[in-house]
């Protein structure tokens, strides 16, 4: 029997807003300060540049027109999605609010396993989304997500049977308990760190305890999490103790991956006609994982891949995983469509077409 992909994560309601607003703000602002300078070019200071942003804000019409529609979000949904959507057998666990089986219908359409989403008497929590031509800004509801748990849920050993990865995203207090739970029946352990959930070192050494397989975390929430802009190398000496495996995405950087054995980077991939970075990273770890869910067995073997012994292999499947990780995230900041294993297919052949012609 082919073993399921486990996410565990927020599954919630998106509501977005496709708006000119800000592009509209930011043309006000300026019009506003390039005029005072004309008019008083000597005279600008801090208050003043204070008050004319303030004026522009007021000016701004109070009702703002604006394309709006509703979807699933979360970083579980959307794991998820890309993990099913590769052609891999996923189960989602994760909790909901009322009247949301609109969600879960969805996704059993999609083919993801959704016998373990709970749901709570409470209010499903709305990420309000509002999208310009050169930003996106995600508006988030902490006082209902946590109310999104598992406290009073007995949530078995029988939700990880016949799996072989455990993947939770973004890492939390609430989660805990259950990764553990699949942790102690032999899966392969891997987490996201996010900096709007962990504030420190000290918080994130104390959720994770002993060392994980594999952790993703973004270079600029890295810095924020240890207060200090450090060096990749120091990063990692300070956050070793986490994962055996420990990637860190960079943008247009590319992506580095470190074990105690040896380190890689993989670049990224030029392309034309970014759309919106929103989900770059749950689109890349889900990528990453795909690879480690098609080429290592089970936990036992992935640990036997981290000995020196076995270095070379490693390598190969690790460098395997963040190339496929990258292709992954280039498509969801290019095409914002949801993917299929054939888009994918195709979409690769356009990349090495085009990295073979540059």
């Amino acid at each position: 029997m082919t073993k399921e992909f486990i996410v565990l994560g927020e599954l919630h309601q998106d509501l977005y807003y496709e708006s000119d607003f800000y592009d509209k703000l930011v043309e006000k602002i300026t019009t506003k300060i390039l005029n005072f300078i004309h008019h008083n070019p000597d005279d600008l200071n801090s208050g003043i540049v204070h008050r004319l942003i303030t004026q522009a804000f007021s000016e701004i019409p109070k009702k703002i027109e604006a394309q709006s529609y509703i979807k699933r979000g979360g970083n579980g949904n959307n794991s998820a999605d890309y993990i099913s959507r590769l052609e891999i057998p996923t189960r989602l666990i994760s909790v909901i609010g009322r009247d949301c089986g609109w969600m879960i219908s969805e996704l059993k359409s999609n083919g993801i396993n959704t016998d373990y989403i709970i749901q709570q008497d409470a209010s499903t929590p709305i990420s309000t989304i509002i999208k310009s031509k050169f930003t996106t800004k995600i508006y988030i509801a902490p006082n209902l997500k946590q109310k999104m748990n598992f406290e009073g849920v007995n949530i078995t050993e029988e939700a990880f049977e016949n799996a072989k990865i455990i993947f939770t995203t973004p890492i939390s207090s609430k989660f805990k308990e259950l990764f553990e739970m699949g942790e102690s029946l032999g899966l392969i352990t891997a987490f996201t760190i996010e900096a709007q959930n962990i504030q420190s070192l000290d918080q994130l050494s104390n959720l994770i305890g002993e060392t994980k397989d594999i952790f993703f975390l973004n270079l600029n929430d890295a810095k924020v999490i240890l207060g200090e802009n450090l060096s990749l190398d120091i990063i990692d000496e300070k956050l070793s103790q986490l994962a055996k495996v420990r990637v860190y995405t960079a943008g247009e950087n590319g992506s580095y991956t470190f074990t105690d054995n040896f380190q890689i980077h993989h670049p990224s991939f030029k392309v034309k006609d970014v759309i919106d970075l929103t989900g770059a990273g749950d689109s890349y770890a889900a990528g990453f994982l795909s690879k480690i869910y098609e080429l290592v067995n089970d936990r036992f073997h992935f640990q036997e891949y981290t000995k020196k012994e076995r270095i070379k292999e490693f390598e190969y499947i690790l460098k395997e995983s963040m190339k496929f990780g990258t292709i992954i995230s280039l498509y969801k900041i290019t095409k914002q469509t949801t993917l299929s294993k054939t888009e994918i297919d195709e979409f690769i052949k356009q990349i090495e077409k085009s990295e073979i012609n540059n």
